[in-house]
């Protein structure tokens, strides 16, 4: 990617509300490309389940309206290993939630051609312990 104009950003310690924020000002003027999103860990108890969706899933909608030959991927809600089963709890039913909706766009982008689409990425099972850094919740 680095032939390409690309972009990444981190927002260490921020929830899904500015992650949405975020990606919104990235992709100002953006007609064809790629965005790829993850986020939503941090603020996942104090908005739920379905606020987090809500969120992606209006994000998700504006950018598809406009932007036909831009590629969507959400990343799910990735796990920590050092939070509680409540919270694992939560965050599995957000990715279910959100993938349901995903696949609900998708099949919508599908009916036109011209359309890129939008995909939904599941890491929970390719993201080993080891990955994560000392403190269980950040990748090494």
């Amino acid at each position: 990617m680095r032939d390409q104009k690309s972009v990444m950003v981190s927002l260490s310690g921020k929830g899904m509300e500015d992650v949405v924020k975020e990606v919104r000002e990235q992709v100002k003027g953006v007609q064809e490309g790629m965005v790829i999103m993850q986020g939503g860990g941090n603020s996942l108890r104090r908005l739920g389940p379905e606020q987090t969706v809500g969120k992606v899933m209006e994000y998700l909608k504006d950018i598809k309206k406009d932007r036909k030959k831009v590629r969507v991927a959400v990343v799910g809600i990735m796990r920590r290993p050092r939070e509680n089963a409540g919270y694992e709890e939560i965050r599995r039913d957000t990715n279910k939630r959100l993938q349901e909706e995903v696949v609900r766009m998708k099949a919508e982008c599908s009916k036109d051609p011209g359309d890129y689409g939008v995909s939904f990425i599941d890491l929970d099972g390719a993201l080993p312990q080891e990955v994560f850094e000392g403190d269980k919740v950040h990748l090494n």
